[in-house]
């Protein structure tokens, strides 16, 4: 392929009134087309290496979990045996957090003794927030969004989910909610999956979830994960606003129990490892009051 400075030369050369070329407008190839197209290619072919790279991360750590399955000895790289170990400290130090934590609670108890310092502090400084004895409030609940409809729940839905307003239910029956504010929260997500196995089945009946995000969110969520629990949305955080769920400090998933029009359990800041044993032992304790 000619140069342009050489395809330039030889239309020069070419002699005054010659018919074999007529020069007007000297049309030369755009300088930007090519490099444009290198950029896209090389692009392509980085992101390409990229996936390659991901896929045989995932093929090396499912060969490692088949090698030490079958009880094969192999030589490791250092580099190998690091991350090797570095995986097996980050899974025993989750081990042991979740440990500390229901070591925190006493047999009968549903509240660490961290929770309950601070809900006595709470308490003496006079904080506007909702404490347990208190009235339960209900017109909060005609404005959570089911995810099967899409549309608030209104009074007809309020009237099933709180037990003394219901036509049909025992009055002295209690209902377990569980609530965060925060947006796709990964440790509502992680927490609720528990749930189904840790909780029994009567008390999975009797539980409720809310949270910030919309219907559809919600809807994607439990197809994906195939739960069978009863989450409404509170996008606008009426409802968490009226039980004082949003937290002074931080927001955090809350745990309220209520019953005979009243907030009869409560846990600010639940933990997630101590979630399940906290929702158990506090129906233990409900004819405590």
């Amino acid at each position: 392929m000619k140069s342009y400075s050489a395809a330039i030369l030889s239309l020069l050369a070419l002699p005054h009134g010659s018919d074999s070329f007529t020069p007007s407008i000297l049309h030369l190839p755009s300088r930007n087309a090519q490099p444009s197209l290198l950029h896209m290619a090389k692009s392509k072919s980085l992101n390409k290496q990229a996936d390659l790279r991901r896929k045989l991360e995932r093929v090396k750590q499912q060969k490692e979990e088949e090698i030490v399955q079958s009880g094969i000895t192999i030589e490791l790289t250092a580099q190998e045996i690091k991350d090797r170990n570095d995986r097996l400290r980050f899974e025993e130090l989750l081990k042991k957090e979740a440990g500390n934590v229901l070591n925190d609670y006493g047999s009968d108890s549903y509240l660490s003794k961290q929770q309950e310092e601070e809900e006595i502090t709470a308490a003496r400084k006079g904080v506007d927030r909702i404490f347990e004895g208190d009235p339960a409030p209900t017109e909060c609940f005609e404005d959570l969004v089911s995810v099967q409809t899409g549309t608030a729940i209104g009074v007809p839905g309020k009237k099933q989910l709180v037990p003394w307003l219901s036509d049909k239910g025992n009055p002295s029956d209690y209902l377990i909610i569980v609530s965060d504010p925060r947006p796709q929260s990964s440790e509502l997500q992680e927490t609720v999956k528990q749930f189904q196995s840790d909780l029994p089945e009567d008390l999975k009946k009797r539980l409720i979830v809310i949270n910030a995000d919309t219907p559809s969110e919600n809807k994607r969520w439990l197809k994906k994960t195939s739960l069978d629990v009863r989450v409404y949305s509170d996008e606008k955080l009426s409802w968490m606003r009226a039980y004082t769920a949003l937290g002074e400090k931080r927001w955090s998933m809350t745990m309220f129990i209520i019953a005979n029009e009243q907030v009869q359990k409560l846990a600010r800041e639940m933990d997630q490892y101590g979630a399940s044993k906290a929702i158990c032992n506090a129906v233990k304790t409900l004819g405590n009051r």
